[in-house]
């Protein structure tokens, strides 16, 4: 029985709290995929994604890309992310995703509630949690150590102020970046244009190309500070994982709306 004090269910109340800061990419990522994704977009895509934000006034692709890290409650709290025993890249089903409360089963599981479900707005908001989900798992630390809360308790200095591994590369390495948000979205766009067509993928195999960024010599910084080296080194790879993510939710919404 779950231990409950004044009404509430302890776990899923921890859960939640230790979830409110896994937010992947910040809000400038996911909405540089989303604009890149939509770009992409077949004529079919345009017109599912135009008759389901249709239903919110002035609703657009990035605009809810973020919608859900605003609207965290058990058990989605626990979706944007999944956790493996350190340095060990490899999925557990019964181990890594209890309940299927990880990004890779939830991703799983709201694409397929959009696929059969009649209720335009069920399918939206399935639809917003595919975007995000996608997304998050692209951000390496979204897949990374259960011991270190995918680096949100490795506390470092960056560039003089206090702050975790896992908050500097949601969004404080984007910002840092030479050039900014806009240098780092051009880079993205010239990646795009270097990548084909994704073959149907499975999340599982993009969490575990996440992981092995993580567990890559260097990540970590050494002495637990970041500077404009560390910043310089792992440019690449930011642009690399925002250029994939961004052609391959493209590639998923295309396919979601050829089997509507």
């Amino acid at each position: 029985m779950a231990l409950r004090i004044f009404g509430v269910n302890v776990l899923s109340f921890l859960a939640l709290v230790l979830a409110l800061d896994a937010r992947a990419w910040g809000f400038e990522g996911h909405e540089l995929i989303a604009r890149q994704a939509q770009i992409l977009l077949s004529d079919q895509a345009r017109s599912m994604v135009k008759r389901l934000l249709a239903q919110e006034e002035g609703a657009t692709l990035p605009g809810i890309s973020t919608w859900a890290d605003k609207h965290r409650e058990f058990p989605s709290s626990t979706w944007h992310y999944v956790n493996f025993p350190k340095g060990e890249c490899r999925y557990a089903k019964m181990r890594d995703c209890p309940e299927g409360n990880c990004v890779i089963e939830a991703f799983a599981s709201q694409l397929a509630i959009f696929q059969r479900s009649k209720d335009p707005q069920e399918q939206l908001r399935a639809f917003k949690f595919v975007v995000h989900l996608l997304s998050d798992v692209h951000q390496p630390l979204h897949a990374a150590w259960g011991e270190d809360r995918g680096g949100n308790s490795f506390q470092l200095q960056a560039f003089g102020r206090g702050s975790n591994l896992h908050a500097f590369w949601d969004s404080t390495l984007i910002r840092q970046a030479e050039g900014g948000i806009e240098a780092i979205e051009r880079d993205v766009q010239s990646e795009i244009a270097r990548l084909s067509a994704d073959r149907p993928g499975h999340i599982e195999a993009w969490a575990l190309e996440s992981c092995q960024i993580v567990v890559q010599e260097g990540f970590y910084p050494a002495g637990r500070v970041v500077d404009e080296a560390y910043v310089q080194q792992h440019r690449g790879t930011v642009v690399r994982r925002l250029a994939l993510a961004s052609r391959r939710l493209a590639d998923t919404i295309n396919r979601m709306a050829a089997t509507r």
